[in-house]
């Protein structure tokens, strides 16, 4: 499953985050901005438009959720 991280980083070179949320929405709360400003920031520098932007999305493979763990049995003999 797809995640998806909202953040506010630094504006210098180490671009270190923020704040971090999981939607624009609470993003959009806990900035001032409203979510529209914060979606066109992160498009306008996903898209290479904005060369600097205080917004960032992050999306991740979640490999957490709904997957059963599976267990590797091995012969007695198997190497390692």
């Amino acid at each position: 499953m797809i995640k998806k991280l909202y953040l506010m980083v630094t504006s210098d070179e180490y671009e270190l985050p923020i704040i971090v949320t999981d939607s624009v929405d609470e993003l959009a709360e806990k900035t001032g901005r409203s979510k529209n400003t914060i979606q066109s920031e992160i498009s306008h520098y996903l898209s290479g438009r904005y060369k600097h932007s205080p917004f960032r999305r992050i999306e991740f493979e979640d490999e957490s959720e709904g997957e059963d763990e599976r267990t590797e049995f091995r012969k007695p003999n198997d190497i390692v």
